[in-house]
């Protein structure tokens, strides 16, 4: 990987990865810490276990986006990887993470922007989808998160990890519950974990996003729309429920996101970035 002419900032000449960084606020992120002189691994995949998410297929085409993205970052001189991983694959991450730990002398931690969702109520699901769902939101952060501080602790100078969780952790919301249950169990495994590793001057936090237009939404905007209202009448409806009354974007999110990691006196956090909408929760 190169490095060219960037913004120099606190986490420059470190490497971090960032998980689910292909696309939507994962993507931003990459970007963001790319552009302040961090190397930066992107994990993703192109086929999922299962097609219970927001895309409803298996093939996600998630590996092919991080690598387009990562080659035109490199081009403008940033210092950006792709790796093929599923990260609800124990194994896959076990290798994946000693991979980056073995090529960098400066590994500083991880980002885990990885997330789906699956819009059914409670009474017509099955477990199976349930468990996708929490698989996707809380076991793979959790295996990410695990072997980013086994190595963070083995190498002894301190990092941060930062896990995206949502909304939903903080506001309920009807249809989504596995995914209002593994992002609510994100944050609180964040929690419990920073508390763990503050002796080894290891951060752990949680950023909580509100409504942000990505991929997600976009299979959420199809199933939430009620009968004879159109797209700008159910997102002036959504607009509604927050009270600067707008929804968030991707780059706002990714830029706090750096904030919280370069500040060395924030851990064990949930931190929201919803324009006010969490006080409804």
């Amino acid at each position: 990987m190169t490095q060219g002419n960037k913004a120099q900032g606190k986490l420059s000449g470190k490497t971090m990865i960032v998980v689910g960084g292909a696309r939507g606020i994962g993507s931003a992120i990459v970007e963001v810490l790319a552009k302040e002189g961090v190397h930066v691994y992107i994990f993703d995949t192109d086929r999922t276990p299962n097609a219970i998410n927001h895309y409803q297929t298996q093939d996600v085409s998630g590996y092919q986006a991080a690598r387009t993205l990562a080659a035109d970052l490199v081009e403008q001189g940033l210092s950006v990887k792709a790796i093929a991983v599923d990260a609800t694959s124990e194994a896959q991450v076990i290798e994946a993470v000693a991979g980056v730990v073995h090529e960098s002398e400066h590994f500083y931690g991880l980002v885990n922007a990885i997330g789906s969702s699956h819009l059914i109520n409670t009474v017509e699901s099955s477990l199976s989808e349930f468990d996708a769902i929490v698989q996707t939101n809380l076991t793979a952060p959790y295996l990410t998160s695990r072997e980013a501080a086994r190595a963070l602790i083995q190498r002894g100078k301190g990092g941060a990890i930062l896990n995206i969780s949502s909304i939903a952790a903080k506001v309920a919301f009807p249809g989504i519950s596995s995914y209002c249950a593994a992002k609510a169990g994100l944050q609180g495994f964040s929690g419990a974990l920073a508390l763990e590793l503050a002796t080894h001057n290891i951060r752990v936090n949680c950023v909580c996003p509100g409504i942000v237009k990505t991929n997600m939404w976009k299979y959420l905007e199809n199933r939430l729309i009620e009968p004879n209202e159109s797209l700008d009448d159910l997102w002036a409806r959504m607009e509604g429920l927050i009270p600067l009354g707008r929804t968030q974007i991707p780059e706002n999110i990714a830029r706090f996101c750096l904030a919280v990691l370069e500040n060395e006196d924030i851990t064990a956090q949930s931190l929201s970035v919803d324009g006010g909408m969490n006080l409804y929760g």
